[in-house]
C-alpha cells in the first residue's frame, strides 16, 4: 500500500515549493510501535528535506538572510482511509530568534490542523550549515570563487548540483526521492512560487 507524502517548503516573502510523491507504507510492526514510528517519520522527513533544501536560492522564512538549515514539522495521517504524511519545511538562517519564530508559526499551523503543539526543544544545532543555495553534494556556493552555475537534476528537476560528478556521487542517496518524481504531473508545482 502507498501513501501520499506532501512536502511544502517555505522561504522569505511567501516563496514556497510544494511536492507530492507516493511512498510505500511502513510495516505493520513499525505502525504499532510509537518509538519505531517516530524514528520512521523522522527518517522519511530527512530523506526528502535535503532535496528541498538544495532546490534554490532560499532565504530565511523569518528574516530574509540566506538560508542554511531546515526546521521541519510532520503531521501523520497514515491511520486514515486515504493515508498521507504532511511535512512543512521552514528554510532558516541560523539565528535563534528565527528558529523560535518558525516554531511558533508551526505550532499555529498545527493548532489549525487539530494537532498538538511541538514538544519543547531541548537543544539547537549551532554548527554552521551549508547555504541552501549551494551544491547539494560538495556545498560549493555558486556566488564564491570559482563561480559555478548550478544545474538541476535531469530526472527530478528539483535538487541542484555544480557538476555531473557531484550528482553521480549523490545519486545513491537522491534516487530514493528523485525517482519518485518521475512521470508525475506535480512537477509544475515544484517550481518555486510566491503566495
Amino acid at each position: 500500500m502507498q501513501f501520499d507524502l506532501e512536502i511544502t517548503a517555505f522561504g522569505f516573502e511567501g516563496r514556497h515549493v510544494k511536492i507530492t510523491i507516493q511512498r510505500p507504507m511502513p510495516s505493520a510492526r513499525v505502525m504499532q510501535d510509537n518509538v519505531g514510528m517516530n524514528l520512521w517519520l523522522r527518517q522519511t522527513a530527512l530523506e526528502v528535506t535535503n532535496d528541498v533544501k538544495y532546490s534554490g536560492k532560499w532565504k530565511c522564512s523569518q528574516c530574509g538572510k540566506p538560508a542554511r538549515q531546515n526546521r521541519f514539522d510532520i503531521l501523520s495521517y497514515l491511520h486514515k482511509p486515504e493515508p498521507s504524511l504532511v511535512i512543512w519545511v521552514h528554510q532558516l538562517c541560523q539565528a535563534e530568534a528565527c528558529d523560535r519564530g518558525a516554531k511558533a508559526e508551526s505550532n499555529e499551523w498545527r493548532k489549525m490542523a487539530g494537532a498538538p503543539p511541538n514538544p519543547p526543544s531541548t537543544s539547537r544545532n549551532t554548527t554552521i550549515q551549508p547555504l541552501s543555495r549551494s551544491c547539494a553534494k560538495c556545498h560549493q556556493d555558486p556566488h564564491e570563487p570559482p563561480e559555478t552555475k548550478l544545474k538541476r537534476c535531469g530526472k527530478c528537476k528539483l535538487i541542484r548540483y555544480c557538476s555531473v560528478a557531484c550528482q553521480a556521487e549523490d545519486w545513491s542517496r537522491h534516487k530514493k526521492v528523485g525517482t519518485a518524481f518521475l512521470g508525475q504531473n506535480h512537477l509544475i508545482a515544484c517550481r518555486s512560487a510566491r503566495a
